[in-house]
């Protein structure tokens, strides 16, 4: 009777190990960019990005663990690489649930000022060397595209660089071996800064507007309802001015 007995709570209790797992259904793993201050820093654990995501989240009850990959992996990471979520993406149809936009950069293509060149439009890129983040050809519009796109041949994309570590490619601007860095404002500054006494960085630079005032990104979840919870959240956050604050915390 005794044996019996134990037999039954073993059973009972792998039956409720299977119906409550390790991780729980509001415990996410959410992929991140690498290290792109101000908006993911110290290996994922800061940054304007973020602090949004787990700000609107945690309203919604949900905590998340971090998997930073390349800006190239991001785009089908929740297909991929076993993750809940992916950041800084834009809208695709690959079946995934898109949040609303949470975050926007202002990208320019900046030239140093010794240089001369001549920059008021994105058909002036044409024939220049340039270095931009990973997969920028699919952010930055149609003409833009059309002139760097790998996946048609297109014509000038010999001349054109596209680098996973925006670190390095603030480097490769400053070390010379590009003349057009295509990047967001506030990363370029960042990280010339973190470079200054590594290379050198006092040459006046010129920012050329020619792209959309803004290029938005959501975020690819694999739920629709962990979807919909986050737009709640964002939209909640924007509201009560959380959101405002804490841009202000990074770029003050």
């Amino acid at each position: 009777m005794h044996l019996y007995i134990a037999k039954c709570v073993a059973c009972l209790a792998v039956v409720a190990g299977a119906l409550t797992p390790n991780v729980r259904a509001d415990q996410l793993v959410i992929a991140f960019s690498l290290d792109t201050p101000p908006y993911v820093m110290d290996h994922g654990k800061s940054g304007i990005e973020i602090d949004i995501v787990r700000t609107a989240l945690k309203l919604k009850g949900y905590t998340f663990s971090i998997r930073q990959m390349t800006y190239g992996e991001l785009a089908d990471a929740v297909d991929t690489k076993d993750v809940d979520a992916a950041a800084t993406v834009t809208k695709m149809n690959n079946g995934t649930f898109y949040s609303e936009n949470y975050i926007t950069f202002r990208n320019a293509a900046i030239t140093k000022q010794n240089s001369g060149l001549k920059i008021d439009s994105i058909a002036d890129l044409k024939g220049k060397s340039i270095v931009a983040w990973q997969n920028a050809y699919e952010d930055l519009g149609p003409e833009f595209q059309a002139l760097f796109s790998p996946k048609i041949k297109a014509p000038y994309r010999k001349k054109y660089r596209e680098i996973a570590n925006q670190k390095q490619q603030v480097e490769m601007f400053w070390k010379g071996e590009a003349q057009v860095i295509v990047i967001g404002e506030s990363v370029m500054q960042w990280f010339t800064k973190e470079l200054a006494n590594k290379v050198d960085t006092a040459q006046p630079l010129v920012y050329h507007w020619i792209f959309p005032p803004k290029t938005a990104f959501r975020i690819s979840f694999k739920s629709a309802k962990v979807r919909d919870d986050f737009n709640v959240g964002l939209n909640e956050i924007r509201k009560s001015g959380a959101y405002k604050k804490i841009c202000e915390k990074y770029l003050k």
